[in-house]
């Protein structure tokens, strides 16, 4: 299915391709794209960012090597979370939810249960 747009000023819709409303006698154009909202927040200078996060990583606290730290920010709300290091900010993906990050730590913690060994396993087998 191709995607369109519709006319502003006579409503019908178009393909994507045309850039001009294709309405005999209409000089409507296709609206200009709109920017996501998150987007909006990242238009700030990195200078406004570093002076309110600090200029270290907010994960582990690393000051940036030889690039700027990456502006974090949540994608479901479009708000400023802090700076993060390249690494940090790859490790850390969009969808990780705070409850997320808990269960995880916890699932890491927990005791390890230990497997029997293949000759353990397979002991009665052997006899038959």
């Amino acid at each position: 299915m191709a995607r369109l747009w519709k006319c502003r000023k006579c409503g019908k819709p178009h393909a994507r391709r045309y850039a001009k409303c294709q309405t005999v006698g209409c000089t409507g154009k296709r609206p200009a794209p709109r920017q996501a909202a998150h987007k909006a927040i990242l238009d700030q200078p990195y200078e406004v960012w570093a002076e309110a996060f600090g200029e270290e990583c907010g994960v582990c606290a690393r000051p940036p090597a030889s690039r700027r730290l990456d502006r974090d920010h949540d994608h479901s709300t479009g708000e400023p979370r802090g700076l993060l290091c390249h690494r940090c900010n790859r490790a850390l993906a969009s969808w990780v939810t705070p409850e997320w990050l808990r269960l995880a730590a916890a699932y890491l913690e927990r005791e390890r249960t230990v497997l029997p060994t293949k000759e353990k396993a397979h002991a009665g087998r052997r006899e038959s």
